[in-house]
């Protein structure tokens, strides 16, 4: 099936897809192998690091991607033998502290809980809940039977054995996601969508394709016949009518449109709007009216300051050509990467802690943000214990090491406020010590912990865009000397 997903959306099925894909391909070029979880997915843009590695050691290399939320080190050693098949000639893991999944013995026994007495049987078999990580029975089955069959229990190994077997088990989750986004491509409005996949606005617009008050795009054939849909909320209508001012690069052709009800509005382009030539043509759209998500109703409430003015379709300005779809999944920047370019360190983090740790009892979907942040807290009393996860990395090293692989180790940056919670305690201490010791040291590990500035993040570790642009040279150069 081919992969129309966005970048941070599906992201088993584009791990899988990617994994498939260079399975396939036979090796011409010095191959990286990347793995990670979201940590990794937020810092690295392939593409963009094979462009800085061509200008630093100037060859062509591959960059194979394989990273989905949630990997920690015990997934990454079960697919070990996957990761080996690819032939790689370097495989880079960046981990940071959510990676270790230390916060887990303290939702577990929340009373009690510590890493430094916690049993290891109670935590992997946590690790292997199929609510919150599915992973182990659509990617690994066979390895998590294999390695867990006298802790699992006959029903659970019943279980991976039928994913094992049986396609249609294993993947009927993601077969039924990608079909359904499939179909709406094709032949629906292409208004029910988790993240945005339609052409890139130069103003930018949010993951979900909310625009700010002014963005442009260039006019499509199917624009003017089919049309294309915007969403209206209340928000934006609680100081009358909504205007829209559209005008083309030249100022030749203009056409306006008001909107006095919420809802998924059909737009007619007018065909004057195709008359120049493609590459000149930009059509610019201004709205009369904005809103902000903090003072929104309870359909559209965030904790977020952002102006915002109509919502675009999932693949707005893709649906004439779907062929742009079937690629490789690319983060581009959003209006979200960009809410903190500017600030000081003060404006950063007092929004900071708004964002991310305010009025958490009316957000539940943030109460595992509480739970990290109090975990890293907690551990700074604790002494490092090399358990479960520190445990899988030292296997997966040393099976690398034994077929004769590099692998480079990544201490990833984290943001100076949360590190401040725990990074001087002598757990962090030890921690990047068993790291560097595990790993072998030298140019094999790396600590970049205290590599960027808080407003290169979105959270506690995953990087903005302009964070990711700034650690692509840093990888490159530490990339670069295994491939000399």
């Amino acid at each position: 099936m081919p992969n129309e997903s966005s970048w941070g959306a599906d992201y088993f099925y584009n791990f899988l897809h990617e994994f498939k894909t260079f399975e396939k391909i036979s090796k011409q070029k010095f191959r990286v192998l990347v793995i990670g979880s979201s940590v990794t997915g937020y810092s690295i843009n392939p593409k963009d690091l094979e462009e800085e590695l061509r200008k630093v050691t100037g060859k062509d290399l591959d960059i194979i991607f394989l990273s989905y939320a949630g990997m920690p080190p015990m997934d990454a050693y079960l697919m070990r033998e996957q990761f080996l098949s690819l032939s790689p000639d370097l495989v880079v893991y960046p981990v940071n502290f959510v990676d270790w999944r230390l916060y887990r013995a303290y939702v577990l026994d929340p009373k009690n809980g510590k890493n430094e007495t916690a049993e290891e049987s109670k935590l992997i078999l946590d690790a292997l809940d199929f609510r919150d990580a599915p992973q182990s029975k659509i990617i690994f089955p066979w390895e998590s039977l294999l390695e867990f069959w006298d802790l699992i229990g006959l029903e659970k190994s019943a279980e991976y054995l039928a994913a094992s077997i049986f396609g249609s088990y294993r993947y009927k989750e993601i077969y039924w996601k990608i079909s359904s986004s499939l179909y709406e491509h094709r032949f629906g409005r292409n208004t029910s969508f988790r993240e945005y996949n339609g052409v890139d606005i130069p103003e930018k617009v949010t993951f979900r394709g909310w625009t700010g008050k002014v963005f442009s795009f260039q006019p499509k054939p199917y624009m003017t016949h089919k049309g294309f849909y915007i969403q209206v909320v209340e928000e934006v209508l609680k100081d009358g009518k909504l205007i829209l001012n559209l005008e083309n690069s030249s100022h030749s052709v203009q056409q306006t449109m008001e909107f006095t009800s919420p809802g998924w509005k059909k737009i007619l382009l007018d065909p004057r709007f195709l008359e120049q030539e493609e590459k000149d043509n930009w059509i610019r759209v201004e709205l009369s009216n904005t809103w902000i998500p903090y003072f929104a109703g309870p359909e559209h409430k965030d904790w977020a300051r952002d102006v915002l003015g109509v919502r675009l379709q999932q693949i707005f300005g893709k649906e004439d050509d779907l062929s742009l779809l079937d690629r490789r999944p690319v983060r581009e920047e959003r209006l979200e990467d960009l809410r903190y370019l500017g600030m000081s360190d003060k404006e950063y983090e007092e929004y900071f802690y708004f964002r991310l740790l305010t009025d958490l009892k009316k957000r539940p979907g943030l109460q595992y943000i509480q739970v990290l942040a109090d975990s890293k807290k907690k551990i700074a009393k604790e002494k490092f214990r090399p358990i479960l996860h520190f445990r899988y990395m030292k296997k997966l090293i040393s099976f690398f090491k034994e077929k004769d692989l590099p692998f480079l180790l990544i201490n990833n940056p984290e943001n100076p406020v949360s590190l401040s919670w725990y990074g001087d305690s002598e757990w962090y201490r030890e921690h990047l010590s068993y790291l560097g010791e595990i790993s072998g040291g030298g140019d094999n590990f790396v600590d970049l912990g205290r590599a960027l500035p808080s407003t290169d993040f979105w959270d506690f570790h995953h990087l903005t865009y302009a964070g990711t642009q700034k650690m692509n040279s840093k990888y490159a150069a530490l990339i670069s000397k295994f491939v000399e």
